[in-house]
């Protein structure tokens, strides 16, 4: 099989550091400005440490990802390689638990957009307005959403290059404030709680793994796409260990919990850098918001398209060309869920679902290696395959332990449901 019938005609045209650019923009977004208050509160002065360990675990799911990749370079990434590994249903589940992490992490951030909003206009967060506020947010992301899929993509760009700035800022000058001795501070509440900071650091990392939807352009996916892996993931790494200890070194304990952290902790230079931060949060978590409501919704559409879903839901509008029943539902669900839940327990929970695509997607690259599968020629065949299978299996095991029942539950529900719905609509297609 030649490499242009395994990418449906697109051209490989994506060299390494474009795949690199791609992948980091990926990762980094609205969770960076969110998560580490929650992750200090876990395990305090240690907290720089969360990133590097959680780093380590993504970067062995990667390598299983990467081979797989390379061994079916079609676009869809995990989708792709998994369907041809154990077959559709596979396919289906891990598309369906991908779509599960997008909405549960949109639903957590929007939370997180409206406390950074309550850090520059004090009671905007609390009491009934909340709820009012999280509905507007959405209702404006729909509208977006809903015109051409220009105007969402151009949306997408100008976040993207804009949630830089306030990052660069608040290292730059915060480094130059920070006090070392509260890095070192004992955790306030005298307990740490591991599993639930290294869950919430590998909730900062999901995502990279969507950027290889695009292997089946890749030029030379073997080399480049491993290679491209290691160099993003350090650099994202050495990104948020800095915004991390610059935060503990300015405020120490009193990050340990903060709504806003970053604009807390820049807020304690200048009230005014503080406003800059809360602003930098506000406009990269809508940059993330408004990708994953372009995004995710075609998930939605393709598996409509299928038959796996209800027929409407593939239905196009015929002005903006774009699957507005499916972008509509999608935010509605997502409303509701940032309406219901706790910004905590949706994050574990997405995070949830995203380790349990990450047991299948290793598990399919083990599987792609003892068929042979070479949909595109001949492929390297990385050394340390199964040894980093193995510690992702371990890994995932150990986080998942480190659920509580209800979240575990929820998630089993969740596969319960959408493995039912599976077979009854494979029975009418």
């Amino acid at each position: 099989m030649n490499r242009t019938q395994t990418t449906g005609g697109l051209v490989a045209g994506i060299g390494l550091w474009a795949m690199v650019g791609n992948l980091v923009g990926i990762v980094i977004g609205g969770g960076i400005f969110t998560l580490p208050g929650e992750i200090a509160a876990a395990i305090g002065a240690w907290a720089p440490l969360a990133y590097v360990v959680a780093a380590g675990v993504v970067g062995t799911i990667l390598l299983c990802f990467a081979e797989a990749s390379a061994r079916v370079p079609a676009s869809g990434g995990v989708y792709g390689f998994t369907t041809a590994a154990f077959g559709p249903y596979w396919g289906w589940l891990t598309g369906a638990l991908t779509w599960a992490a997008n909405i549960l992490a949109s639903g957590a951030l929007a939370n997180a957009a409206i406390d950074a909003a309550g850090a520059l206009w004090p009671g905007l967060a609390a009491g009934t307005l909340r709820p009012v506020l999280i509905a507007l947010l959405y209702l404006v992301l729909l509208a977006i959403n809903s015109r051409n899929v220009g105007t969402a993509a151009r949306f997408v760009g100008l976040f993207t290059v804009s949630k830089l700035v306030p990052l660069t800022l608040f290292v730059l000058v915060g480094a130059w404030f920070a006090e070392p001795a509260n890095l070192v501070l004992p955790l306030a509440g005298g307990h740490a709680d591991i599993g639930r900071a290294a869950i919430m650091a590998i909730f900062i990392y999901t995502g990279m793994e969507g950027g290889l939807s695009v292997a089946g352009e890749v030029r030379d996916p073997a080399r480049t796409i491993p290679r491209a892996i290691a160099i993003a993931l350090t650099l994202v790494v050495l990104i948020y260990v800095g915004i991390q200890a610059v935060a503990q070194g300015l405020i120490g304990n009193a990050l340990a919990g903060a709504p806003a952290p970053l604009a807390t902790a820049l807020g304690s230079v200048s009230p005014g850098l503080g406003a800059v931060m809360a602003v930098g949060a506000i406009i990269s978590i809508f940059g993330f918001l408004t990708s994953e409501a372009l995004n995710s919704p075609r998930i939605v559409f393709a598996a409509a398209r299928g038959g796996l879903l209800p027929r409407w839901l593939a239905a196009i509008e015929p002005g903006q060309q774009v699957p507005r029943n499916a972008i509509a539902a999608h935010v509605l669900i997502a409303a509701g869920l940032a309406i219901s839940g706790s910004f905590e327990t949706l994050i574990i929970v997405a995070t949830l679902a995203s380790l349990s695509c990450y047991a299948i997607g290793c598990a399919a690259a083990l599987r792609l290696r003892a068929l042979g599968v070479e949909q595109a020629g001949p492929v390297a065949a990385l050394r340390i395959l199964k040894p980093a299978a193995v510690v992702a299996f371990a890994a995932i095991a150990w986080l998942m332990a480190q659920s509580t029942q209800a979240e575990a539950t929820s998630l089993a529900i969740y596969v319960g449901v959408i493995s039912l719905l599976f077979l009854l609509r494979r029975k009418d297609v």
